[in-house]
């Protein structure tokens, strides 16, 4: 889990995740599926898109610069696999989930005065 954490922005493959635990590639597939209910490649794919739809809503990046992030060097790649998790293109993601407009709370313990 970790290899792929630190390494999901990269181009990255089962079988160099075996290699860097030092394990077989198909009895880490294995393995990898009995502890997370997942193939190794699908978690990583839900793990790229969760990190991509956090960029989505917090921040202002272009959708060509989440997608290098999360590790797709092609855009209309990351938009088909995002859209494929989402069930809803990138732009539309964020369209839908970011705030319009910030929220303003009052302070804590403050009364409001009626006029």
């Amino acid at each position: 889990m970790s290899f792929i954490e630190n390494n999901y922005a990269k181009d990255i493959t089962i079988e160099q995740i075996s290699k860097a635990l030092g394990i077989n590639r198909s009895y880490f597939g294995k393995l990898f599926k009995r502890v997370t209910g997942k193939a190794p490649m699908q978690f990583l794919l839900q793990y790229r898109m969760t990190k991509a739809a956090g960029l989505l809503q917090v921040t202002d990046l272009k959708i060509a610069e989440i997608s290098a992030q999360v590790g797709y060097e092609n855009q209309l790649h990351f938009s088909r696999a995002f859209k494929s998790l989402y069930n809803k293109s990138p732009k539309q993601y964020r369209q839908e989930t970011r705030r319009k407009k910030p929220v303003e709370l009052e302070p804590v313990g403050k009364k409001q005065e009626k006029f």
